[in-house]
């Protein structure tokens, strides 16, 4: 049996390396190189890590790396690496680890910061003490839902409540009207969600990530956009955006205006958004992170779909 012998090797974004990833494992949005390229557009510099053992690549990781003061460099690693194996032991993912934040010094003024795809459980956070980093920041919580069950095993798996509110949906005269890159049919959308964020005074992912993430977009990147509109008549009253990238798509940006919401629009556009992704071969499907503090309704709506929220164990430095 060959012991394990990893190497790093760390260079320029390749997007059609990114299909080595496990198809059966989930690729989170902060992974994909096109999410890459479109921080590029704001100044940051993304690179790639490949994860070899023995010359056999089982892994790979975004970098986004930012320059402060001209001689400051700070780097996180948010949500990866994404292994290439499915059942690769924590001990190969944790030398793996190891050996990326070796390859950073705070005495050369280079840090790295890291939160890894893993689950906050005490196993994971002990795991993590072998790679010499402290925790600074809670984990990070968010739901996958596995679009890879028939039509019918995703509807069963709905909570009631959420359910009957989507057969509400579906009984009354909406709608829905599915796009995509084009301008026309999500640019409204953005013009929604920046008045709501005035109105409710919270912040979130840069508005301009939209069209920077279209334009990185190429064929090869297995990434782009779906977009869904809901129409009584010929008003718009909902809408979502959905990022796409590679085997998963993230749940971006959800509006919905009054009349909207008594007929329960935004579950309809969930529920068709997420039969259009598995249409496209879609395997997974992030809802976007859940904050149970300032956006409680939101949270509750999105664990209404069914899946188990997953909280990552934390940022360490």
């Amino acid at each position: 049996m060959a012991t394990c012998q990893l190497s790093l090797k760390i260079g320029l974004l390749n997007p059609a390396e990114w299909i080595d990833a496990c198809p059966d494992l989930p690729l989170p949005l902060q992974q994909h190189p096109t999410y890459g390229r479109a921080l590029e557009s704001y100044g940051a510099t993304a690179e790639q890590v490949t994860i070899s053992d023995n010359h056999h690549v089982i892994g790979r990781a975004l970098l986004i790396q930012r320059k402060f003061f001209g001689a400051i460099r700070f780097t996180t690693l948010f949500r990866g690496p994404i292994w290439c194996r499915e059942n690769l032991p924590d001990k190969t993912k944790i030398e793996a680890l190891k050996l990326l934040q070796n390859h950073f010094s705070p005495l050369r003024w280079n840090f790295l910061c890291t939160m890894p795809e893993m689950p906050d459980t005490l196993h994971n956070r002990t795991l993590l003490k072998h790679i010499k980093a402290r925790r600074v920041m809670s984990g990070f919580s968010t739901v996958w839902v596995d679009l890879r069950p028939s039509k019918e095993d995703l509807r069963a798996a709905l909570k009631g409540k959420w359910r009957n509110q989507l057969t509400k949906a579906e009984k009354s005269n909406l709608a829905i009207s599915v796009g995509g890159r084009k301008e026309h049919q999500y640019n409204w959308l953005l013009e929604k969600e920046a008045a709501q964020r005035s109105k409710r005074r919270y912040q979130a992912t840069p508005l301009g990530l939209v069209p920077t993430f279209i334009k990185a977009s190429t064929p090869k990147s297995a990434s782009g956009l779906l977009s869904l509109t809901a129409l009584s008549g010929r008003e718009k009253v909902a809408g979502a955006l959905f990022l796409l990238h590679g085997n998963s798509a993230t749940y971006h940006i959800g509006w919905a205006n009054d009349t909207a919401r008594t007929l329960n629009a935004q579950n309809r556009i969930l529920w068709e958004g997420m039969l259009a992704l598995k249409q496209k071969g879609i395997h997974f499907l992030d809802l976007g992170g859940l904050n149970t503090t300032d956006l409680a309704g939101i949270a509750r709506f999105k664990l209404g779909m069914g899946a188990e929220p997953l909280t990552l164990v934390g940022a360490y430095i």
